[in-house]
């Protein structure tokens, strides 16, 4: 059996960054609104490389810029969805089971162009033999 821990991302609108203890692991560039978006990106090298310390991961999402779907008062857009898991497989390949390790995070809403929308922070310790989100800190800018 091999456990990984994984962050799926299927939705950015406009930007969004990744970090795991100050370091960059993903950045989406700017992009708007892409529908057929479904990346997985591998945390478990990271989170094991400060085995024994708490792990501090962020996704900051951004608004940077007015785009053809503003509405009428200026507001734009935005929306940001990932899920961050630990995935089980058998010694085939085979998923045995998926756990959430934080509350899927699915936010759409509208707010003043050139804002941090999202600065999510979740601490992350290993106990018991796997890793879980002890404390967490979430903030979001919007209109409505």
């Amino acid at each position: 059996m091999k456990t990984e821990y994984l962050i799926n991302v299927k939705a950015v609108d406009n930007r969004l960054h990744i970090f795991l203890n100050g370091k960059t692991i993903w950045d989406s560039g700017i992009i708007h609104g892409d529908p057929t978006m479904d990346v997985i990106i591998d945390l478990t090298s990271h989170l094991l490389a400060y085995e024994g310390s708490t792990c501090e991961l962020i996704f900051e999402g951004f608004n940077d810029s007015y785009g053809e779907t503003s509405n009428e008062e200026g507001f734009n857009p935005w929306h940001f969805n990932y899920r961050v898991f630990s995935r089980t497989t058998d010694a085939n390949g085979n998923i045995v089971e998926e756990r959430d390790l934080l509350q899927p995070y699915n936010e759409k809403h509208l707010s003043n162009p050139n804002v941090r929308a999202i600065n999510n922070r979740y601490q992350i310790m290993r106990k018991d033999l796997e890793f879980k989100v002890i404390s967490n800190a979430l903030t979001q800018q919007f209109y409505n």
